[in-house]
């Protein structure tokens, strides 16, 4: 039998994160730029810090996909750290979850209203992290 090789663990804090529902209204003719800043309840902590220190979010890969309804198989906008769409803050903030969806993405949507949620993935497993209500009214200004 072949010996498997050797994969370090780098733990993450996945299932550490609390679900966050959040509604979003942002415009077909501009950038979808929003932040949720995790933090940990440092009440108990002796002497505690004058603000909650940030929940790490590093080695996590974050998806997201947005349809017109939860049951539609229609996929409108997908959103990844792959792409660099979804991503967490630089040092030191890395408690900050960023949607960064590109203008280029958002042109392309009808005005209404959208269900979406973003997944957390590490080593261990998968699970939903966010769960958005997303409404992309039309704009004034259009290119």
């Amino acid at each position: 039998m072949p010996v498997q090789p050797y994969i370090p663990y780098v733990p993450t804090n996945l299932f550490a994160m609390p679900l966050v529902t959040m509604t979003v209204q942002t415009g077909a003719n501009e950038d979808w730029v929003s932040a949720i800043r995790y933090t940990v309840d440092a009440s108990t902590m002796d002497p505690p810090p004058l603000e909650d220190p940030q929940l790490d979010l590093r080695g996590i890969r974050f998806e997201m996909e947005v349809r017109p309804t939860v049951p539609s198989h229609d996929v409108v906008i997908t959103a990844s750290t792959d792409d660099g769409s979804l991503t967490i803050g630089f040092e030191p903030d890395y408690g900050f979850f960023l949607f960064r969806v590109p203008w280029a993405v958002m042109q392309k949507q009808f005005p209404g209203h959208y269900a979406g949620e973003v997944r957390g993935t590490d080593a261990f497993g998968t699970r939903r992290v966010i769960v958005v209500e997303l409404e992309i009214v039309e704009g004034v200004v259009r290119p």
